[in-house]
């Protein structure tokens, strides 16, 4: 069997840049076991398949997503990146801006698509936030990221696992300098895994590099195979969230958020999220920005 896939670089309107993405555009006579291998042969963050929709529809399909080590049930920029792959091969009917749905094993979910100056975007709905709770061992964060405690305790914000899809650890830190200082350390974040049934941390500080940037994050994924993600869509949503929530933000009926991630790697990324405000909280967040197709190629399955 031949198997077409792509390469397309989410959250970033140049190449190389961006959370790469591993697309199969007909993933519908692979197995589970054979989705997982290819996964790690892909060896990136992510790695999608499009299947058919359990529903039938010109305006759906189904989804399955893989990092190298799982099959997970949400995965914010694999979603983005299917649906400009659909335009990209003419298989989105019509291809102009509008609303195209995915079913996802976490549920459907439906990306906006806008003809924003001249280049496509791509926007995803995400779950209203679920509030699971606050992480109250901050040495223990410290210590997994390197850092000394006072980098987090001096924001005066908690460590809290926030879901807009998937549980996301949110991180405070200080400073752009605390940022830069990060150096992931496995065992200390094993330690977490074990009081939350996961490690990854999503860190992010208030001060930026680009002026008009909202926030300036990293995300540590290394118990879905990923040590460090460029651009992290399901995690934005969760910080959305959480800035609404601690009042990092003006409230007004509708925010906008400018997420800029990646730096450290190399990979510039600029995620762009929007939500509705009721009641000082996130509703209706959405989360997007731009795709790059950087390659195509077949692998050939035994």
């Amino acid at each position: 069997m031949e198997l077409d896939f792509l390469f397309i670089d989410v959250f970033t309107d140049a190449p190389f840049g961006g959370s790469r993405l591993n697309l199969f555009p007909d993933g519908t006579a692979l197995s589970t076991d054979m989705m997982q291998k290819l996964a790690m042969e892909m060896a990136v963050g992510e790695t999608a398949f499009i299947v058919p929709a359990r529903r039938q529809a010109v305006d759906r399909c189904g989804l399955r997503v893989f990092t190298p080590a799982a099959e997970i049930p949400f995965g914010g920029h694999s979603v983005l990146g299917a649906t400009y792959a659909l335009d990209r091969l003419g298989r989105r009917e019509g291809k102009t801006p509008g609303v195209f749905r995915w079913e996802l094993e976490a549920g459907e979910y439906d990306v906006t698509i806008n003809d924003d100056s001249g280049m496509r975007s791509f926007s995803l709905v995400q779950d209203t936030p679920v509030f699971m709770g606050q992480y109250f061992h901050r040495g223990k964060v410290a210590a997994a990221l390197g850092l000394d405690e006072d980098a987090i305790a001096i924001t005066g914000l908690p460590c809290e696992v926030i879901s807009t899809g998937l549980p996301i650890h949110v991180v405070p830190v200080d400073s752009l300098e605390t940022m830069h200082r990060i150096s992931l350390r496995r065992r200390e974040a094993d330690a977490i895994a074990r009081d939350l049934g996961f490690g990854d941390l999503f860190v992010f500080t208030c001060e930026t590099e680009a002026p008009d940037a909202t926030v300036h994050c990293r995300m540590f994924a290394p118990h879905f195979g990923i040590p460090e993600d460029a651009a992290s869509g399901a995690a934005t949503g969760a910080l959305v969230a959480y800035l609404l929530k601690h009042r990092l933000v003006k409230p007004a009926p509708r925010v906008r958020i400018v997420s800029e991630q990646g730096l450290e790697m190399g990979l510039p990324s600029r995620i762009i999220a929007e939500a509705d405000v009721v009641d000082g909280q996130a509703r209706s967040i959405a989360v997007g920005g731009h795709c790059v197709a950087v390659g195509s190629g077949t692998i050939t399955l035994p």
